[in-house]
């Protein structure tokens, strides 16, 4: 049904894309908001919101956009935060 709001499915994407867990932690160190580092990134604001909270992961090409904008090497968004 169009104009209906679809519903998360973490399941469905689980297996194709990266959690990025401090991705809000990083994008904060750099003093960007969600906004500038999507328009950097050239993804839209609300995908950097769901990363950021966790409701979708990252395909392996928006990691390598956002990483770049972030200025960070994308194993740097991937890993775990007691690997740092």
């Amino acid at each position: 049904m169009k104009g209906t709001p679809r519903k998360e499915e973490p399941e469905r994407w689980k297996h194709r894309s990266t959690p990025l867990p401090h991705i809000r932690k990083l994008r904060q160190t750099k003093g960007l908001t969600q906004r500038e580092l999507a328009a950097l990134a050239g993804v839209s604001p609300g995908t950097v919101y769901r990363l950021e909270t966790g409701r979708r992961g990252a395909y392996p090409v928006t990691v390598r956009k956002l990483a770049s904008a972030l200025g960070v090497a994308p194993e740097a968004l991937v890993r775990r935060l007691e690997q740092e």
